[in-house]
């Protein structure tokens, strides 16, 4: 394993936060629009996991050539410093540092899902502590607490409602308003939904956006209860406000106590409440539309930028080209011949008129370029270090026309053809290796 295939999937996880981060500002400047759409922070997620599942935006828009898209070169180059730099600076396997990696990732991924659970039992031993109460909704297990606290919906599988021991001196109106409203939250699942989101929070920790999306999500689920209580069951907005502004009044005074209650309904500040009940009193126009088209165009750009940009950091296999014009071929690769002492040959023969130019197979850099670094049989000689540990060697050159530590690009001259060195006629003996080992070059080039 190189240091470039750990670097790789580390570096996609950094774009995806950047890209979290990128789409979080996105959302709540659409979140103007219609701000009780729980479902545009799904979209955003989505949208953020797309340029990640293989779509690829090219390959859908025809009228824009492919070459507009091809940044296979920069990547090979980008892919080919890592490679030398990490060779060079680090000496463990990578193996050992990818081990560490994940022991670190499981770890914390373990810690905040025990977390998550043990926050979910302290609520359960909450209402183990309440009295069952009985209303108008059946098949649903409804607890009136011993405490003070926001009534709250909980319940991963089996959902349940908690009423706080207030809600009893409430007047009538009051009790309706608070009542109607957590049961929306039933209706549409909103605390499934957040145990949903906050699990991925969990097993994704190292993005931190996620978080900040999922309180943006508990604003907008609450905003949609919100909005829906009040034109389902026609309560008065006044009386919808002043419920709220009594269950906050008793939260505020037990609510550090008691923070477990925070499992079912992510706490929202005091200046989230004057949002809502500003929205309440006098509720902005929605324009779900807009938010849909920008959703749309979002997804499509996010796609576009992001699955080219995440490929300079997608490990990259050499961009192969034949490094003659007309040529043929005239010894293969392990061909056993008596002028090589019956020993298998090492790469293939081309041969083609004395002063050819020769050109790199693929991008690299020139570790050798001389006639006395290698043994005298080579004659004189072009090493080119590729992506993805490849070297190739052109040999018996009759001009070098690189140096030692000089960047080429694939196709780019680097000799011209001779007969230097052990030879029977003027010819190129091209090899090619992969992490040291001597491979058929026919099986990485297409040769004729």
């Amino acid at each position: 394993m190189s240091f470039v295939a750990l670097i790789a999937p580390l570096a996609n996880a950094m774009v995806w936060v950047l890209l979290c981060f990128a789409l979080l500002a996105f959302g709540r400047y659409l979140k103007r629009f219609n701000p009780a759409m729980p479902s545009m922070w799904w979209g955003l997620l989505v949208i953020s996991i797309l340029p990640f599942s293989g779509f690829n935006i090219s390959t859908q828009l025809i009228a824009l050539p492919d070459v507009l898209f091809d940044v296979s070169e920069q990547a090979e180059l980008l892919q080919l410093h890592t490679e030398l730099v990490t060779n060079k600076a680090y000496k463990a396997d990578p193996s050992t540092l990818l081990v560490i990696l994940l022991c670190i990732y499981v770890s914390v991924t373990l810690q905040r899902l025990y977390r998550f659970w043990r926050n979910r039992n302290s609520v359960l031993r909450l209402l183990a502590t309440g009295e069952k109460v009985s209303i108008d909704r059946k098949n649903l297990d409804t607890f009136m607490l011993p405490i003070n606290c926001s009534p709250f919906v909980t319940g991963i599988f089996k959902s349940k409602l908690a009423l706080p021991k207030y809600f009893m001196t409430l007047p009538e109106p009051q009790k309706n308003a608070l009542l109607n409203h957590e049961l929306v939250h039933l209706d549409y699942r909103d605390h499934q939904l957040l145990a949903c989101w906050h699990i991925l929070s969990c097993i994704f920790w190292f993005n931190p956006a996620l978080l900040k999306m999922e309180v943006e999500l508990a604003k907008a689920i609450e905003a949609r209860c919100d909005k829906s209580t009040l034109s389902r069951y026609g309560i008065n907005p006044k009386v919808y406000a002043q419920a709220m502004l009594t269950s906050l009044r008793f939260n505020s005074a037990s609510f550090e106590e008691h923070s477990s209650v925070a499992f079912a309904s992510r706490a929202l500040s005091l200046a989230d409440y004057k949002l809502r009940l500003t929205e309440i009193m006098r509720p902005t126009e929605c324009h779900s539309r807009r938010v849909l088209i920008a959703l749309l165009l979002c997804a499509l750009t996010s796609v576009a930028i992001v699955s080219h940009l995440k490929s300079l950091f997608i490990v990259q296999h050499p961009n192969w080209q034949a490094p003659l014009n007309d040529y043929f071929i005239s010894s293969y690769f392990a061909h056993i011949s008596a002028f090589r002492q019956n020993r298998p040959h090492n790469g293939v023969d081309l041969v083609a008129p004395k002063g050819q130019p020769i050109s790199s197979l693929a991008t690299g850099k020139v570790l050798v370029a001389d006639g006395h670094t290698l043994p005298a049989n080579y004659g004189k000689v072009v090493l080119i270090q590729h992506s993805n540990g490849y070297q190739s060697v052109y040999a018996h050159l009759d001009q070098v026309l690189v140096t030692e530590g000089e960047w080429v690009h694939a196709g780019m001259h680097i000799g011209t053809l001779g007969e230097t060195g052990k030879v029977t006629g003027p010819h190129l003996h091209l090899e090619i290796l992969h992490n040291g080992e001597r491979i058929d070059p026919l099986t990485v080039v297409e040769l004729n």
